[in-house]
């Protein structure tokens, strides 16, 4: 996100798995980024997260049966899904995460059946 646009992270929250090490710890220290983490094996406390999955997931399975493609396609119909969720606006916002993102409004020319 620094890299990307010049504004720093802030907060990082995580479900204990991947930012345990004692260098990440220095790291996010180091660098002021507050840490929160939810409880072990609870994935309802990152009730977000876990909807977003949930969401993913489903518009997966609805895309690989509906085109009668194999499973094996189904990391390709991921990042589809993410693609096309990222430039629907949510209800609590008129704009898109992309553009929420990036400060401008993405293109839908190219997306076809």
């Amino acid at each position: 996100m620094e890299k990307q646009l010049g504004r720093p992270v802030k907060k990082l929250r995580s479900d204990r798995g991947e930012y345990q090490s004692k260098e990440a710890e220095a790291y996010l220290m180091e660098h002021d980024i507050i840490v929160e983490t939810t409880a072990s094996y609870s994935p309802q406390s990152n009730g977000i997260a876990e909807r977003k999955n949930h969401t993913l997931t489903e518009m997966v399975n609805s895309m690989l049966i509906t085109s009668d493609l194999s499973t094996c396609y189904w990391g390709e119909a991921l990042l589809m899904a993410n693609w096309i969720l990222n430039r629907v606006p949510y209800s609590k916002s008129d704009t898109t995460p992309h553009q929420q993102w990036l400060g401008y409004q993405a293109s839908l020319d190219n997306l076809k059946v």
